[in-house]
């Protein structure tokens, strides 16, 4: 099974972390300067075929999309199993691990922005729920400019029961919400999950009660809370904040 992905971000993100699913570019014949020569080069390294078309076929293999006279033919990989992502960490090589987990996330844009800023921000792996979810697809690839290319996604059948698995791991789970303690008087212990609810209704009672502590994100602008992407950069940054030691 294949797909297109758009966009220059997307599509050298994706030819420099999985070469590998590379199987066609295509390049605008008005498409010039160093980032095309670069995809050229890392497309033929892949054993891609390379081809310059004009901006009508792109507009048409994009379906109007916005392509930015870039699209790459993409094959989709089977993504890993929760113990397969495990068995990449022995027990005693877990510690500073961060895995993010989505409850219900449904929007492509918020996946992309929160696999952008857990690229960033140093996490090892997001974690979707089967069902109910919003999957990998071709805009949350280009929402996370190809970020998400860069790490593990697994698809779990149950979070709970993925939570539950990780907990007998060792990890440590936090989740997001608002009525949680304010996150600058928490210290997070690693390994851990950040648990982010769904953009509508937060995280499931179920998800909650196999949450450690909760994490509220304190605001004083008289208006409503952070949306489901933003709420994880701010997370992520305090995690990677205390990791680092820095006061």
């Amino acid at each position: 099974m294949s797909r297109w992905l758009l966009g220059t971000h997307s599509v050298l993100e994706t030819l420099r972390a999985r070469p590998e699913t590379a199987r066609e570019l295509l390049l605008g014949e008005d498409l010039r300067g160093g980032e095309a020569d670069e995809m050229k080069k890392l497309a033929h390294q892949a054993g891609a075929s390379v081809r310059v078309v004009s901006r009508k076929e792109l507009d048409r293999t994009s379906r109007g999309a916005r392509h930015q006279g870039v699209a790459l033919k993409t094959e989709i990989v089977e993504a890993p199993s929760l113990e397969g992502l495990l068995s990449r960490y022995p027990e005693g090589a877990r510690r500073g691990l961060v895995f993010v987990a989505l409850d219900q996330i449904q929007d492509p844009h918020n996946l992309g922005a929160i696999a952008r800023s857990a690229v960033n921000l140093g996490a090892q792996a997001l974690l979707l729920p089967e069902r109910r979810s919003v999957s990998v697809t071709e805009a949350a690839v280009s929402s996370s400019a190809g970020a998400i290319q860069k790490i593990p996604v697994v698809s779990v059948v149950n979070l709970g029961q993925a939570l539950s698995r990780l907990k007998k791991a060792g990890f440590w789970i936090y989740g997001a919400d608002a009525s949680g303690r304010p996150v600058w008087d928490m210290v997070f212990a690693t390994p851990l999950v950040l648990v982010i609810g769904s953009e509508g209704s937060g995280m499931r009672p179920l998800v909650r009660s196999l949450c450690d502590e909760v994490a509220a994100i304190p605001q004083t602008g008289g208006v409503e809370s952070l949306n489901a992407s933003c709420a994880a950069s701010v997370l992520l940054y305090e995690i990677a904040r205390q990791k680092r030691g820095k006061p």
